[in-house]
């Protein structure tokens, strides 16, 4: 997947590619959802952010998107509480990651949010701090890649684009605003497992349980679909 930093354009598309606010059926065949690992970002500063960008790019973006920021950890695919054909995550792959998280021992970490990206698909905010440690959960749970010459780049999604653009110009437009500045800092406590209705490219996120990296235990959500005890 291609990627961009504001100063190291070399070898970049030029233009965005759009997204299709439209149920992907032959993608998920029925199955109704889709597991990700994430880290949930609960701030105020963050959220302003995003919304400033939003606003600011206004047509180029999708104008629906319900997702709660948060940094992606690891695709783990398609999921369902009732053994559906097309599931690929479930009790048996759940109980894996969360003994390959019990073997990494990833305490809490710091993690701070600096300037801007792009891949072709979406914008988002750039990891300046804490990259390495997103990387190792992401190598230990992704422990095969989703798609071929996947390469992982920690990063905030800001929105789907909705149109092809010039891609340079939509982050420089970001920049001049000052969005991405000054550096904004989190500390990472927990990890979240979270589900996305597969009919809804852009709808928000479903918490199915989380893994406190203090405790080094896994608490599925009341309502989770693969309710486990507590590791």
């Amino acid at each position: 997947m291609s990627f961009m930093h504001t100063g190291a354009m070399e070898h970049v598309p030029s233009l965005t590619q759009p997204c299709e606010d439209r149920d992907f059926a032959e993608w998920h065949q029925g199955c109704p959802w889709c597991a990700v690992w994430v880290v949930l970002v609960h701030d105020a500063a963050v959220a302003a952010s995003v919304q400033a960008a939003r606003h600011a790019l206004g047509a180029a973006l999708l104008p629906r998107y319900a997702r709660q920021p948060h940094l992606t950890l690891a695709y783990r695919g398609l999921c369902a509480a009732d053994g559906h054909p097309q599931a690929e995550f479930g009790a048996a792959r759940l109980q894996a990651d969360l003994a390959a998280l019990q073997a990494l021992q990833q305490l809490p970490f710091s993690v701070q949010l600096q300037g801007l990206g792009s891949f072709t698909t979406v914008p988002y905010l750039c990891v300046t701090q804490g990259a390495a440690e997103l990387a190792g959960l992401h190598q230990a749970l992704q422990r095969q890649p989703p798609v071929a010459g996947w390469r992982y780049v920690p990063h905030l999604t800001l929105g789907h684009y909705a149109q092809a653009l010039p891609m340079l110009a939509l982050v420089e437009r970001l920049h001049a605003l000052g969005i991405g500045q000054p550096a904004l800092p989190l500390q990472v406590e927990q990890l979240a497992l979270v589900r996305y209705a597969t009919q809804d490219i852009a709808g928000p996120l479903t918490a199915e349980g989380v893994w406190d990296l203090q405790q080094q235990r896994y608490f599925p959500a009341p309502e989770a679909l693969l309710a486990l005890q507590a590791a």
